[in-house]
């Protein structure tokens, strides 16, 4: 079988697990490309030469990787948002987490000659899923949120000399996102919608001896102006006729660009210690503006049902105003994700590996947390192992346990009342995938 149909077939595969995973996640930047980089926090990400993930993390790092190989795997996640209510709603409980759900990737990487490297990603970069009851008391701080995407990445690597690599590629991405809110306690209105669009990643990878490597790598942001449908529900009384309507709907979004930098060294021929930085610019995610396109008609006859019911008019308008083009203000700052992890080989056969990460939480002003993305800091407690089933077969897996510090306050939208406090926001990741070498 040539190289072209190998990987064909492994493109093939890959694809059709993609395709059918519900790749819902925990969190809206998926780190979790590699299910071995997983078990050492992803430390050394891209640079170490273990993996195909390189084609994600560092194009340049390809260059570690001879002959062509294939990756694929998962790792599968879930999520605890445990929340109790304060002021008005103490003794009230509710939980975000959705069942747990799967990760998928998939790599190719071939070596055309001594200098230079092609390879192919397939991948979820970004995802979350959470879930609350549609009349709990946060309602106005969402109700639900579904975000995935798939991405596709071709790269070209070149080995310049023994001391530096750099590669680079293109991604084409594809995003879908269900985003649920409640109308000030009057029903919810959800919004429906997809969008493709494309952004590039580069890296350079310098190895000053055959023990130590220092990698830089940029992947940029990607804005994505999903269009599709806003559906209003549950409403009730004089407004119950307006339940069901769906409107055409379309929503910016731009992901982060992101800086990474890189180390590994083999300090013994066993013991490999590896660290990362990383630096996400998710400041750009300052506002989520939906605009829905409600006809005239419609958007006064809700006006005038509001009005009607002896909602003061100011009020009134507030309400239809969230309908035909809700807002979600974020004020999100930029992130740090600080890694260090370490290898250790037991024998030719099986190799442990273990790290710690600490992260940062985008949110500058706990007032403006959503309900549906509860972010705040988190510290990952990663472990892992690799067997080699023979020089052409390997198995890797990995877990982490990711546990929420710092404050985990929720507040309402309307005069910044504290209405819960989440008693948990913690993720349990465990990751499998093999690597075949032709």
């Amino acid at each position: 079988m040539s190289f072209m149909q190998k990987s064909a077939a492994a493109l093939v595969l890959t694809g059709a697990a993609l395709a059918v995973s519900t790749a819902y996640a925990a969190g809206f930047q998926l780190t979790e490309q590699s299910s071995l980089g997983l078990g050492r926090a992803y430390a050394g990400a891209g640079i170490v030469g273990d993996d195909l993930s390189a084609v994600h993390y560092n194009p340049a790092g390809m260059t570690l990787l001879e002959g062509t190989r294939v990756q694929a795997g998962f790792t599968w996640i879930a999520l605890n948002a445990d929340i109790d209510g304060a002021g008005a709603y103490a003794g009230q409980s509710e939980n975000g987490r959705l069942k747990g759900q799967a990760i998928p990737t998939g790599y190719v990487t071939h070596q055309v000659n001594d200098n230079l490297w092609l390879g192919f990603a397939m991948s979820v970069p970004y995802g979350m899923g959470t879930e609350y009851g549609k009349d709990w008391w946060g309602a106005d701080r969402g109700t639900n949120a579904k975000i995935y995407t798939f991405d596709m990445n071709p790269n070209i690597a070149w080995k310049v000399n023994d001391l530096i690599s750099v590669g680079a590629g293109v991604s084409v991405q594809y995003a879908k996102a269900d985003l649920g809110m409640g109308m000030h306690g009057l029903g919810n209105g959800e919004i429906d919608a997809d969008s493709w669009d494309w952004g590039f990643n580069f890296g350079v990878m310098v190895s000053p001896s055959d023990t130590l490597r220092f990698g830089l790598s940029y992947r940029s942001s990607i804005e994505h102006t999903a269009e599709g449908d806003f559906t209003i529900s549950g409403l009730q009384g004089q407004l119950g006729a307006f339940n069901g309507l769906t409107f055409g709907s379309k929503a910016t979004v731009e992901t982060p660009d992101t800086v990474m930098l890189t180390g590994t060294w083999e300090a013994t021929p066993d013991l490999r210690l590896s660290a990362l930085i990383r630096w996400a610019n998710w400041s750009n995610f300052d506002t989520l503006n939906i605009q829905n396109s409600i006809p005239s008609g419609v958007s006064s006859l809700l006006l005038g049902q509001l009005s009607s019911m002896g909602l003061p008019p100011a009020y009134a308008a507030q309400i239809g105003g969230q309908i035909a083009n809700p807002q979600v203000q974020n004020n999100w700052q930029d992130t740090w994700l600080f890694s260090v992890g370490a290898d250790y080989r037991i024998n030719d056969a099986f190799t442990v590996r273990g790290g710690i990460a600490y992260e940062t939480s985008p949110i500058d002003d706990e007032t403006t947390r959503m309900a549906v993305i509860p972010d705040t800091d988190r510290l990952w407690l990663s472990l892992g192992a690799t067997y080699h089933f023979n020089k052409q077969l390997q198995f890797d897996m990995g877990a982490t346990y990711l546990m929420g510090v710092g404050d985990m306050d929720l507040y309402s939208g309307v005069g910044g009342e504290k209405i819960g406090e989440y008693q948990s926001l913690d993720a349990y990741l465990v990751g499998f995938q093999a690597q075949y070498r032709f």
